[in-house]
């Protein structure tokens, strides 16, 4: 491949210095890269290739993945993580065929502060490291009965910096390092190959100190830096970087190569390949850094290089960073008077705290703090408005997002920016900032309209044109590439294109699902022996025939009004109260009074609905539905949990609500928790159930633990998807625990997303080159999803489904509305008037969300 070929000329036009015997290089490998043996292999391949070229070779590592979730999890909830801990590095162990017992002195000291109920800061940076110290034993053993290989100790090679005046906690768990080439480095590591542990290093006590998460790429450029190594390369599970997230944009570019400055503005506007510290080390040293991707050694990737700076206006990347939080500071005595800024700065830098974007006005400054550089626990911005209110009007704003240009002279650009900002003139648009290097401008803005800011920006900006050298092939078509040389099941519409195409011709608009695929979904989640009972979120897609087959398949129905209770009650003959639960949020009270009368199990999330009307639950049994404290998921309007959700009991009420309970005679048999849905992180759930195992002190009666829903689907091409191996195992840890609890799960969209598409004729098309717009007969009234979330859905021409791609185009709908895009930037065959689209994974949230607006009427339903 091109640019396969063109980096390894790279490599070599940058790096060839004649001997090399005395040049290192440093490689550094992600958690999922070193998590498994066959990605041991590639990493020993490339080793002992960088050794034959003649370098000395240092490689630095993360903990094996999820290991640091997990300790991390210990912190947050205080639960016991030991065992789970020992088991996920014991199957890694076992994979690399090494003896677990080498660590016993590691798992001793973990144990012992995994028994503490407190632990401070200290020894929170002592746990956390763990997971790279404990991995590093492992991998060493392994790679000892391989090649010839040292250890290094990073506390003795990297000290945290003595001007560090950030807060103690950030000092601690976010240290930052002071670090200068080693002159004669080459006569103290003497031998070819050195291995060491990211993530870690010391004070100057010795005291343990982090880097921050995802500090390993930081290791490494210090380490770079030490050695004056030729080059730093850190191997990753992608491709390299890319101009967008992928993930929400399948169009994104894969950028080939950049300069520094570009490079550390986009990890810092949220690009996730690199940590934001790890550029600016070998940037000042002047040591080029190539990203690589370990499941594809041979692939393109990125290029950091002095040479590779643009030299004319371009935006090269557009990036998202979640959770950002704003202070506004509103006061009129800042007017004219002199002083008052550094007055109120001086208490940001007294906690430690660090400002990323200012914006200001006569009477109002607002700032924003970025979670990377800041500890922004509840106690922090609780001192911080105390500290701040005797001068100014303070208000906080959470969860906010802040979209990032990243490029050269972007200013030059503003005639191409301008109309996609005007098109959000009706969202909340919190600060807009531009650097004075203009090599970046920001906007903050609600969480639940970046991604859709982001695919506009990008749409408009990211220049097409194959033939400029920075820019490489889309992740669509690298994800189309990788999946050619394996077998990969059809989805079940591939194999019935013809009978498809059929009914489209007389039913058009229509969504088609499919039973086999639902059956398929039902078989993978009772695969989950950890599971006791599924009950099926109705809500996802209530279609009568639907229903029943979920009952037929033996899963339960779980309904959130009295038209899902009567829906179900009328689809499935024979249904007992004992298979429904009813979970309604601010419902009349009727409605719960109604369904404890027909004997539905009821879950209640709101302690005054108790409280106000203790008459209807008196001497009967609910479940209660408690709030996590953070939500997840891929938006803001499916997280349901969190300060800023509606949904779930907080943790600070528990305590009452169970003595009232206990005083009125209500009998708690489950506790349940739901934190968001489209989530494909595994560790969701457990920590759902030790979260609700830890309250379940406080109800004694409680039998039940439901840990929701909120699964994950392969939404994009290439998706991984969720473990679902991994789920299960990770919750059977917590039935070990907790032996008498009955474990439940309520998922909608993963039964039914697969099983449905939508179809929908061409009604007009629109070319402008090499890009264009396909008109269909539905748009939002049939299919709201991309509109209300910015979701992604897989589009294709189902009449042409064989025909290669020769343009990019965006499907729209009929709706007389701006936002009635169903899909933006698709590759697609030349299309024509009358071929039918079809929109997959549609089969949850569909047509149970669709209208009538614009008085067009949504489209129809069938089952195969």
């Amino acid at each position: 491949m091109i640019y396969s070929f063109y980096l390894k000329f790279a490599f070599f036009n940058l790096h060839y210095k004649g001997e090399l015997l005395n040049s290192w290089v440093v490689l550094k490998f992600g958690g999922t890269s070193v998590s498994d043996l066959k990605k041991w292999q590639v990493i020993v391949d490339v080793v002992k290739q960088r050794i034959k070229q003649g370098y000395k070779v240092l490689v630095v590592h993360s903990a094996a993945q999820g290991l640091t979730n997990l300790l991390t999890r210990k912190i947050t909830n205080k639960q016991s993580i030991y065992t789970e801990f020992v088991a996920q590095l014991s199957k890694l162990a076992i994979d690399l065929s090494v003896d677990i017992d080498l660590i016993e002195n590691q798992l001793t000291h973990l144990k012992r502060l995994n028994d503490l109920s407190q632990l401070s800061i200290k020894q929170q940076a002592e746990l956390l490291a763990m997971g790279e110290l404990c991995t590093h034993q492992v991998i060493l053993a392994y790679l000892q009965n391989q090649l010839k290989t040292h250890s290094l100790d990073p506390k003795k090679w990297l000290v945290s910096s003595r001007h560090d005046k950030r807060h103690q906690d950030a000092q601690i768990l976010s240290a930052k390092c002071d670090i200068n080439p080693l002159e004669n480095i080459n006569d103290t590591l003497t031998d070819p190959f050195y291995v060491m542990p990211g993530f870690v290093a010391s004070d100057s006590a010795g005291n343990t100190v982090l880097l921050g998460r995802g500090g390993s790429d930081t290791t490494a450029a210090y380490m770079a830096v030490i050695l004056n190594a030729k080059q730093l390369e850190i191997w990753t599970d992608v491709h390299g970087i890319f101009s967008a997230n992928p993930h929400s944009i399948p169009n994104a570019r894969l950028l080939l190569n950049l300069g520094y400055q570009e490079a550390r503005e986009i990890a810092a506007s949220g690009g996730k390949v690199l940590h934001p510290r790890c550029i600016l080390p070998v940037e000042q040293h002047d040591i080029p850094l190539l990203i690589k991707n370990t499941n594809h050694p041979q692939a393109a990737g990125t290029v950091l290089a002095s040479q590779h700076s643009a030299t004319k206006p371009r935006v090269s990347a557009i990036n998202s960073r979640h959770q950002v939080t704003l202070v506004s500071m509103e006061s009129m005595n800042m007017w004219h008077q002199a002083g008052f800024m550094g007055d109120v700065f001086n208490i940001y830098k007294k906690l430690g705290l660090s400002i990323d974007l200012v914006s200001t006005a006569q009477t109002n400054v607002t700032i924003s703090l970025d979670n990377i550089d800041n500890i922004l626990n509840p106690e922090i911005l609780s001192n911080l408005q105390a500290e701040l209110t005797p001068l100014c009007e303070v208000e906080i704003y959470q969860n906010c997002s802040a979209v990032t240009l990243v490029g050269y002279r972007i200013r030059a650009l503003a005639d191409k920016i301008s109309p996609v900002i005007s098109s959000f003139a009706d969202q909340r648009i919190y600060i807009t900032t531009q650097s004075s290097n203009d090599l970046n401008q920001t906007f903050v803005v609600d969480e639940d309209q970046a991604d859709k800011l982001a695919r506009a920006l990008h749409e408009v900006l990211i220049i097409e044109d194959k033939e400029i050298d920075d820019f490489g092939p889309t992740w669509a078509e690298l994800v189309a590439e990788k999946s050619k040389p394996t077998h990969i099941s059809p989805a079940w519409w591939q194999t019935q294109q013809q009978p498809l195409i059929e009914l489209s011709n007389t039913h058009s608009p229509c969504y088609v699902y499919h039973l086999d695929t639902i059956k398929h979904q039902i078989d993978q989640l009772k695969s989950l022996t950890a599971i006791d009972r599924i009950f099926y979120a109705s809500k996802a897609n209530s279609h009568p025939q639907i229903l029943n087959f979920m009952h037929q398949q033996q899963i339960s129905l779980e309904t959130v009004s009295p038209g899902e209770i009567e829906r179900v009650l009328k689809s499935c003959k024979g249904i007992k109260a004992e298979s429904m639960l009813f979970t309604p949020n601010f419902a009349p009270i009727h409605e719960y009074q109604d369904a404890l009368d027909q004997g539905l199990f009821v879950t209640i999330d709101n302690p005054s609905l108790l409280y106000d009307n203790p008459e209807v639950f008196q001497n009967q049994e609910v479940i209660l539905r408690l709030d996590p404290g953070h939500g997840s998921g891929h938006h803001r309007y499916v997280r349901t949990a969190g300060s800023h959700s509606k949904f779930g009991i907080p943790s600070s009420d528990i305590e009452q609500i169970a003595q009232w309970c206990k005083d009125h005679q209500v009998k708690v048999i489950g506790l349940h928790a739901h934190s968001g849905s489209g989530i494909l992180d595994h560790s969701n759930w457990p920590r759902i159930a030790e979260y609700l195992g830890s309250c379940l002190s406080f109800f004694p009666t409680a039998k039940i633990v439901n840990v929701g829903g909120g699964l994950g689907i392969r939404e994009n091409p290439g998706d991984m998807g969720l473990d679902l191996q991994a789920l299960n195992n990770a919750l059977l840890t917590f039935k070990k625990s907790n032996p008498s609890i009955e474990l439940w799960m309520e998922p909608g969209r993963f039964l039914v997303a697969h099983s449905g598409v939508l179809m929908a004729k061409v009604t007009q098309t629109k070319w402008k080159s090499s890009h264009g717009y396909i008109g269909i007969e539905t748009g939002m009234n049939s299919l709201i999803r991309p509109a209300l979330y910015g979701a992604w859905h897989n589009i294709v021409n189902l009449s042409r489904l064989n025909q290669d791609a020769e343009y990019t185009a965006t499907v729209v709908g009929p709706m007389c509305e701006s936002g009635d895009v169903l899909g933006v930037d698709r590759k697609m065959p030349r299309t024509s008037v009358g071929d039918t689209i079809l929109i997959a994974n549609t089969g949850a949230y569909g047509a149970v969300m669709a209208s009538n607006y614009n008085l067009r009427e949504p489209a129809k339903e069938f089952v195969i």
